[in-house]
């Protein structure tokens, strides 16, 4: 009798735990409610032993075990074949649980685009225990960085050149099948770093082998030299110079060049399976070298997100001298939102959007797989949609940034504009995984990692979104450019809330700073009186109000103001979501008609035809 309530039990203690389980996140139940209920089922095992010790059911009702004839039961074989049959199937499904189900989920996060391992208009880590790789991670035969390569030229003024060089190495083995890359932000993010050796800078970069070289360019002549180095074993697979005149025909064909040889060097051993040995991905977009040199400098600093009125300059002249180049007119056309995003331009939003589109149809009409293109002009219209309450069609906003992704699935700028795009429709959990999946990409990307802590913040999981914020900024992958200070409030960091409050960007020079602190830790309270006088703060110094000033403001009751989309959807503060001024951003954007097309948000649920409302 004692087997079989322990069979039994069993069985429906696991059927509770999926119903609890399933109940937490459907109704949005704290996190510790699944807890209590298996904690109070494993409590309840014992007692439940005992009593099947001491009791046993009867044709006349419960008696004490040794009050029992021979034979005086209602158990049955039949009834012990079902609880045998039914704790097999929970033994199966808990299996299915640990294994398959991690692996299908593994899969999936590999190959749909709403999957996992800054803020609207942080334009450009999975939690550090996640994304942030652990130090014991297996380092695996196919994996490879890119360093930099070294620029050898008479006067040291080629290091874009060298750079784009090895970057572009770098773009064609990512598309090897079966090769494991890691991303161009952690390998450059060993530049000048030369002195630690390859095989501790290997060690750091979790990869077996490491490509290195230099480029030297004189006049119309170009040496480059490359070298394979097996970094586990510290020895030299291969290495190669190769002197050409300066053409971009040339610099190509050695770029496919020297990625044959890695993927034959090691293709062998390690059984990588590449239709590119035999088609070369390569495409060549100009045969102007001075506009490809141009291009080369625009894109480091778009990418470094540093000095973008030059990073314009240099597209500008560039195109000037190739009006066919269908990659710096897709480079020109992300340029305009982070531009404006990142205060080098005060063009308005307006201009923002008709520039973008105007450059990225040119980048589209030339390549219609321009990736780069596509995304910025989806971007564009998502920012200036959220900005500007200018509806705009969200579902084509997110269909182009997934067709983006899928032509260039390791660039990381179409990731985060995609998460983004989810947070302004609600779609935090979307947001989340795909924030992670563009860490995972590349986990020294600032405007993902920034996101993915952010998002963890407005989901109320304060945890994590502070063990990804810490991380990050040992790493130095962050700046106090953004910062979320409802994170800061909950971590009760006040000094560095008030030292990041106290900037040009935000509340420099006001000298009440002790208070907007209180008025983040107790968010919900009533700052109407402390808002009215840090908005004549503001009339008076003549201070724009930016969206990144609006999110600060906004958690204190400034809901007139625009900001953020994680500010939106704050855990933290649910009266925003209760105002008018929420619903006119939703309306206004656009977000409600993707709504009532395409289904709810959780925290959101309609009212008749024609309206809504979110907790």
């Amino acid at each position: 009798n004692v087997i079989r309530i322990a069979g039994i039990y069993s069985v429906v203690a696991w059927i509770l735990m999926q119903v609890a389980g399933t109940l937490e996140e459907s109704l949005k139940l704290p996190e510790w409610f699944d807890s209590v209920v298996t904690a109070g089922l494993m409590i309840g095992f014992p007692i439940a032993l005992l009593l099947a010790w001491a009791f046993e059911m009867t044709p006349e009702g419960v008696k004490r075990t040794e009050e029992l004839a021979d034979g005086e039961t209602v158990a049955s074989s039949k009834m012990d074949g079902l609880i045998l049959v039914g704790i097999t199937v929970v033994i199966g499904l808990g299996v299915w649980q640990q294994f398959g189900a991690k692996d299908m989920d593994s899969g999936l996060r590999e190959n749909q685009d709403t999957t996992t391992p800054v803020t609207p208009n942080k334009n450009s880590v999975i939690p550090a225990k996640a994304g942030i790789q652990s130090t014991e991670e297996t380092i695996k035969p196919n994996s490879i960085a890119v360093l930099p390569f070294a620029d050898l030229s008479p006067n040291k003024d080629q290091e874009y050149f060298s750079d784009g060089m090895a970057e572009e190495i770098l773009n064609v083995l990512v598309q090897v099948n079966g090769l494991k890359v890691a991303s161009r932000t952690s390998a450059f993010g060993f530049k000048g770093q030369e002195s630690l050796g390859i095989p501790n800078i290997a060690k750091k970069l979790k990869v077996w082998h490491i490509l290195e070289g230099s480029v030297r360019k004189s006049g119309n002549n170009i040496r480059i030299t490359a070298q394979l180095i097996d970094a586990k074993n510290d020895k030299h697979l291969w290495s190669q110079t190769y002197d050409r005149t300066l053409t971009t025909e040339n610099i190509f064909a050695i770029q496919d060049e020297i990625a044959k040889v890695i993927v034959e060097k090691l293709g062998i051993a390690l059984d990588i399976k590449n239709s590119f040995l035999s088609q070369p991905n390569t495409r060549i977009d100009t045969q102007n070298i001075a506009a490809y040199e141009l291009y080369l400098k625009a894109r480091a600093l778009f990418q470094a997100r540093i000095e973008l009125d030059k990073a314009e300059e240099y597209i500008i002249n560039a195109l000037k001298k190739d009006d066919s180049f269908a990659k710096g007119w897709g480079l020109r056309a992300a340029l305009q939102m982070v531009i404006k995003d990142y205060g080098f331009s005060n063009m308005s939003y307006q201009t923002m959007l008709d520039n973008t589109e105007k450059y990225a149809n040119r980048a589209i009409e030339i390549n219609p797989n321009s990736a780069l293109a596509l995304a910025a002009l989806a971007n564009a219209r998502e920012n200036f949609a959220w900005t500007q309450k200018a509806p705009q069609d969200y579902q084509k906003i997110i269909n182009d940034l997934k067709k983006s992704i899928a032509i260039a699935p390791n660039q990381t700028s179409p990731h985060n504009w995609l998460g983004l795009a989810y947070l302004s429709i609600g779609e935090q959990e979307k947001a989340l995984r795909i924030f992670r999946k563009c860490v995972v990409i590349d986990p020294l990307f600032a405007p993902c990692v920034e996101n993915e802590y952010d998002v963890l913040t407005a989901l109320g999981r304060y945890d994590e979104a502070w063990e990804v914020f810490v991380s990050s900024q040992a790493q130095g992958i962050t700046t106090g450019y953004w910062t979320n200070f409802i994170l800061l409030a909950q971590r009760n960091e006040k000094t560095a809330f008030i030292l990041l409050a106290n900037t040009p960007t935000r509340l420099l020079g006001w000298s009440r700073q002790d208070e907007v602190y209180q008025a983040y830790k107790n968010i919900n309270g009533d700052h109407s009186a402390l808002i009215n006088d840090i908005m004549q703060f503001l009339e008076i110094n003549h201070r724009e109000i930016s969206i990144e000033l609006g999110s600060f403001l906004l958690p204190m009751g400034a809901y007139q103001l625009t900001s953020a989309s994680f500010s939106t959807w704050g855990k933290g503060f649910p009266k925003y979501r209760q105002s008018k001024y929420f619903k006119q951003q939703i309306t206004g954007s656009g977000v409600f008609n993707y709504w009532q097309k395409h289904g709810y948000p959780p925290q959101c649920h309609a009212l008749g035809e024609d309206d809504f409302e979110c907790d």
